[in-house]
């Protein structure tokens, strides 16, 4: 490896270590998720955006996604907190941090208690052996806030 490279790797690592640090991880409201989580430029690169701490954040992959390809907006409010649009331009309220930060094997054994079985298949759609769009779930969740 050379020099470069290993500093490019250096600097690509400390970003990552420095966003988890601050962001805790997506930053779209109501999401938990801190895995699977790309940097986001909030000025895109290409519109002169830079690489820095300021113009990153957060946001799982899907949420990146639904930025860049689902018409969903992004922007920084006047003191600098993130607003998420959806495509129509409604606010996303934020709410309370919902991010789960408890025991997984106590909320397991809450779920088994409950009756509640989450496996591989729990989430796939059965209507019409259609793919959900997933979207268009997101954005009804969002408006039933």
């Amino acid at each position: 490896m050379n020099v470069a490279t290993y500093r490019l790797l250096t600097l690509i690592h400390e970003f990552d270590q420095r966003l988890g640090w601050n962001d805790g991880g997506c930053r779209f409201p109501g999401c938990s998720a801190r895995q699977a989580v790309d940097a986001h430029h909030i000025r895109h690169w290409a519109d002169g955006g830079e690489t820095s701490m300021d113009n990153l954040l957060l946001l799982r992959r899907h949420h990146h996604k639904l930025v860049h390809e689902g018409d969903y907006g992004l922007a920084l409010d006047e003191p600098g907190e993130a607003v998420f649009r959806t495509p129509d331009g409604n606010a996303i309220a934020t709410g309370l941090n919902t991010r789960f930060s408890g025991n997984a094997f106590a909320l397991t054994a809450i779920n088994c208690r409950e009756g509640i079985g989450i496996d591989p298949r729990t989430l796939v759609p059965y209507w019409c052996e259609e793919r959900m769009d997933d979207g268009i779930a997101v954005e009804g969740l969002v408006r039933r806030e």
